[in-house]
C-alpha cells in the first residue's frame, strides 16, 4: 500500500524527511493509539510515527502546490493583497483535507477489506466444509479457497498457504493470518480452525459449527436490517413523494392569495433538491447494510 498524495515513494520519503516533523506527529499519535495495528492491518510496512511524519510532509506539499496554483491563477484577475489572502485560504484547505484524509485512509482501506471478507466469509467457509468432510486435508481445502472467487478470503488464504509452505507450523501461520485481519468474525473462525489444529480435534466440527453461527449472525443483521429500513421508508416517502407534490400545490395556492410568483427557477430548484436527496438517500442505504448480507 502507499501513501495518497504523497509525492514521493515512502522509503524516499522517510529517508529524506528522518525525524524532521516526530515532534508533530508524536501529539498526535498519542490520540490514535491503534494506528500501529491500522497500518498492519491495512498493508502498510511502515510504522505510524512514520506514516504520520509523512502525512505532514504531503499535506505541506499540497499546500504549498494548491497556494501557488491559485496564486498564478488569480493575481490578474483581482488585487494582489486578496489574491494571496484567497490562495492562502484555499491552500490551508487542501493541507488540512490531505492530512485528515491521509489519517483516515487506513480505516477506509480495513473498512473496503472488511466488508469484502464478510460478504464472503460464508460461502468459503461452507467451501472448505465440503472440501474436509469429503476425505480432503484441511491445507488442501485452504489451497482450494485460495484459487476461489472469494475476494479478499482467497488472498488471505493464499498467503496462509505461501507461508505454510515455506516451513512454518499450520497453526502458526493461521494464528498470523487472524492477528492482522480486520474482520471479527474472520478471526473468530481463524481462531477456532487453529484450536482444532493444535488440539487435534474434527475440523468439520469445527467448520460447521462456525457456520450455524455465522449463519445466525447473518439472520440477526438482516432483521436489524429490516427494521431500520421501516422508518426510513417513511421518510423517504415523506420528503420524495409527499412533499413535492403538497408543496407544489401549496405554492399554486399561496400565490393566487398572497400574490407571491411562482416562477420556472422554483420548480428547477425542487428537481435539484430531489435529485441530492435521492443520492443521499442511496448513501444512506448503503452505508447502514451488514457487512454480511
Amino acid at each position: 500500500m502507499r501513501v495518497p498524495f504523497c509525492p514521493l515513494p515512502e522509503k524516499k520519503a522517510k529517508k529524506l524527511l528522518g525525524n524532521t516533523f516526530y515532534g508533530v506527529a508524536e501529539p498526535i499519535l498519542n490520540l490514535s493509539p491503534s494506528l500501529d495495528l491500522e497500518l498492519e492491518q491495512a498493508g502498510f510496512d511502515i510504522n505510524a510515527r512514520d506514516y504520520l511524519s509523512i502525512a505532514f510532509f504531503s499535506a505541506i506539499f499540497m499546500f504549498l502546490v494548491t497556494y501557488l496554483v491559485f496564486m498564478l491563477i488569480t493575481f490578474r484577475l483581482v488585487e494582489l493583497s486578496l489574491a494571496l489572502t484567497a490562495s492562502l485560504m484555499v491552500g490551508l484547505l487542501f493541507g488540512f483535507v490531505t492530512f485528515f484524509y491521509i489519517k483516515a485512509y487506513p480505516k477506509l482501506i480495513l473498512k473496503k477489506r472488511m466488508f469484502d471478507i464478510e460478504r464472503n466469509i460464508l460461502y468459503a467457509l461452507k467451501h472448505m466444509y465440503v472440501q474436509v468432510t469429503s476425505g480432503v486435508s484441511l491445507y488442501d481445502a485452504m489451497a482450494s479457497v485460495s484459487r476461489g472467487n472469494y475476494g479478499q478470503i482467497s488472498s488471505e488464504f493464499k498467503s496462509a498457504i505461501k507461508f505454510i509452505s515455506t516451513g512454518i507450523p499450520m497453526e502458526k501461520a493461521l494464528e498470523e493470518l487472524t492477528l492482522r485481519n480486520p474482520s471479527l468474525y474472520f478471526r473468530r473462525a481463524l481462531w477456532q480452525i487453529s484450536n482444532g489444529v493444535k488440539s487435534g480435534s474434527d475440523v468439520g466440527g469445527i467448520l460447521k459449527n462456525i457456520i450455524e453461527y455465522v449463519s445466525a449472525e447473518q439472520k440477526i443483521m438482516i432483521r436489524r436490517y429490516g427494521s431500520q429500513l421501516n422508518p426510513l421508508t417513511v421518510a423517504y416517502m415523506m420528503v420524495a413523494v409527499i412533499m413535492p407534490s403538497l408543496g407544489v400545490t401549496f405554492l399554486m395556492v399561496l400565490s393566487s392569495f398572497a400574490k407571491i410568483p411562482v416562477t420556472e427557477q422554483i420548480f428547477w430548484g425542487i428537481i435539484v433538491f430531489m435529485i441530492i436527496f435521492q443520492f443521499m438517500f442511496m448513501g444512506i442505504l448503503k452505508s447502514k447494510r451488514p457487512n454480511l448480507i
